[in-house]
């Protein structure tokens, strides 16, 4: 009798972790599906700007360092969902050529607009680009030590809804110096792993971010497995023994407190033999290259409900 009660529990067992295992495929599939390609909708805001400028969308961040800029910056990972967003542009003096001010005639010479367009995954050609509207800038009429402006604008056709940290507590609630030591913690742990060349950790800690990642670049199951292949492999090859120390950073939040992370605080005029590079207001996970350069691994951190364990969500 105990046999056959064993063999029993035994095959439950195996049952509800086929059934976990099939919910998990379920997710998995749920998380990445495909839509139409007509409906593959990128937002994007276009920079041209021929000094420092930093971009916000959302409250957060999404310009990759204080620099120049002539690029289309893709907004989809920042937009949980269809609705009304605040986009936010600061121009900077360029330090480099010590400058303490902006000129008029410096703000008036960037452009920026707010459009989108779909993109062939095969090719990674632009296809049917809309402009929704130009951010024209309103220049003041002396020098100041920086500008800012602000637009709101609205997205209305994305054919999906993220969670991200939409349900992540308030950090601007919490006790600043003990939440700064905490997201500190976070990424001397992150650094390490890094450093180790751990690429399957660093899988296992971005996993949530990259299947939203997947959702809002519209990957199918294949270009997603492909791409954490990638990033798992690239840690190991570039990362390892190659991360310089956590220092030199400061505490920032966006998304009205739900996100947080470290940026570097200070300016420079070259990093690791080259120059000049800036890397003030980058991820305070550095890597070096090789010869010359780094590249930087700015996560963005959010607490669950009722959780005290930081989660990677965006970068």
């Amino acid at each position: 009798m105990k046999k056959i009660i064993f063999v029993f529990l035994l095959i439950m067992v195996n049952a509800g972790c086929k059934d976990q295992k099939n919910n998990n495929e379920k997710i998995e599939k749920e998380m990445i599906h495909q839509v139409a390609k007509e409906k593959q909708i990128t937002y994007s805001i276009s920079a041209t700007a021929t000094i420092p400028v930093v971009i916000y969308f959302n409250d957060i961040k999404v310009s990759e360092e204080n620099t120049p800029l002539n690029s289309s910056i893709d907004v989809n990972g920042y937009a949980l969902k269809n609705g009304k967003y605040k986009i936010k542009i600061q121009i900077f003096p360029v330090f480099r050529r010590g400058d303490t001010t902006v000129s008029p005639e410096d703000i008036k010479s960037c452009q920026f607009s707010f459009g989108s367009f779909t993109r062939d995954r095969a090719t990674g050609d632009i296809l049917n680009p809309k402009t929704y509207s130009e951010l024209s800038l309103k220049a003041p009429n002396a020098p100041v030590p920086y500008f800012e402006q602000e637009w709101e604008v609205e997205i209305k056709d994305l054919p999906y809804e993220l969670e991200g940290w939409s349900k992540g507590q308030d950090l601007s609630k919490m006790d600043k110096k003990e939440l700064e030591k905490r997201v500190v913690s976070f990424h001397e742990k992150v650094r390490d792993i890094l450093d180790q060349g751990n690429g399957d950790k660093w899988g296992d800690m971005t996993k949530k971010r990259a299947q939203e990642t997947a959702v809002f670049y519209y990957s199918n199951n294949e270009q997603h497995q492909t791409s954490v292949s990638e990033n798992t492999a690239n840690v190991a090859k570039y990362c390892k023994g190659m991360m310089v120390p956590l220092e030199d950073y400061e505490l920032k939040l966006y998304a009205e407190g739900k996100l947080a992370t470290l940026e570097r605080k200070n300016h420079t005029m070259e990093f690791n033999n080259k120059s000049p590079l800036d890397i003030k207001g980058w991820g305070a996970l550095i890597r070096k290259g090789q010869k010359s350069g780094a590249a930087d691994y700015r996560i963005l951190l959010y607490l669950p409900p009722n959780s005290n364990d930081f989660i990677i969500v965006r970068k």
